[in-house]
């Protein structure tokens, strides 16, 4: 993950996938963590539209609709909108099947019993705030490679009503919903998670969802520092950030200067017909 840059060095129009080659660089984040704690409890968030009940059915602009939806109220961290986008997302990968990417704490399980693995990964951040990691597992289709992983990652949180954090602080505290930053990465994450229960890859894939990304990727932070599996074994990041205004400006990838991966973007790009443009940001990695 990308531990050098936000959403707000980039252009707004810009969609960018980072490959975080060098996930193993970051580190720190939360002061305490608790991988496999129980999803949040503060609650209902405000009135708005229900959540899009069918995961086989769901589309991708349902889907933003609802995590950019007023029920949210810009998922700020620390909020119910927050914590009601975590219980989105563990419903969402349990209707879809897909097992928990991190070991369960439980306290004094029966002898004979194990503890399911968990969708979230809790951490406390300063001024006694609680976020939220979520993340769900396809294990790979071949036996030899299973053991190895992809990750495939979008942040969850947004603004909300924090003029700090907001681009355009003059408009004082409204409700920022959020849709591209990052509804769209989401949803997108979402989307792959049912195409690829349905096909698994030959390697295993993370589906991770982070929290407390706009205050300084804290939960990405807090996932290297507490990996649900070795972080030797993530041979590639796949970020997904804001990348619901694609138009006809093309996609912005974010990648080591790596022969095979750019031959492999390539290909993937050729065959979606899309237009890839490269960022310098990682390129010296």
């Amino acid at each position: 993950y990308t531990a050098r840059m936000t959403i707000a060095d980039l252009p707004p129009r810009v969609a960018r996938i980072a490959f975080g080659v060098a996930i193993a660089a970051a580190t720190g984040g939360a002061t305490a963590c608790a991988s496999g704690a129980g999803a949040p409890t503060t609650g209902a968030a405000a009135p708005g539209a229900p959540a899009p009940a069918d995961p086989e059915a769901t589309g991708l602009a349902a889907d933003v609709a609802y995590l950019a939806g007023p029920a949210l109220q810009g998922r700020e961290t620390g909020t119910r909108g927050a914590d009601s986008t975590v219980h989105f997302l563990v419903r969402r990968y349990e209707g879809l099947g897909l097992a928990g990417a991190f070991a369960a704490s439980c306290a004094a399980p029966p002898a004979d019993a194990r503890c399911a693995p968990a969708h979230v990964q809790r951490f406390r951040m300063a001024g006694a705030v609680t976020a939220y990691n979520v993340a769900a597992v396809v294990l790979g289709a071949d036996s030899a490679l299973r053991g190895e992983y992809v990750v495939v990652g979008a942040h969850h949180d947004h603004v909300g009503r924090d003029t700090l954090l907001a681009l355009d602080p003059e408009r004082g505290r409204v409700v920022r919903p959020g849709a591209d930053d990052n509804a769209s990465g989401m949803a997108a994450v979402l989307a792959l998670a049912r195409r690829l229960r349905d096909r698994p890859p030959r390697r295993s894939v993370l589906l991770v969802h982070f929290g407390a990304e706009e205050v300084g990727l804290v939960g990405s932070r807090t996932f290297v520092a507490n990996p649900p599996v070795p972080v030797a074994a993530m041979r590639l990041m796949v970020n997904l950030d804001m990348v619901g205004r694609l138009g006809g400006d093309g996609l912005t990838v974010e990648a080591p200067r790596s022969p095979a991966l750019r031959a492999s973007i390539a290909r993937a790009a050729a065959a979606a017909g899309v237009r890839v443009r490269y960022s310098s940001a990682l390129e010296d990695r």
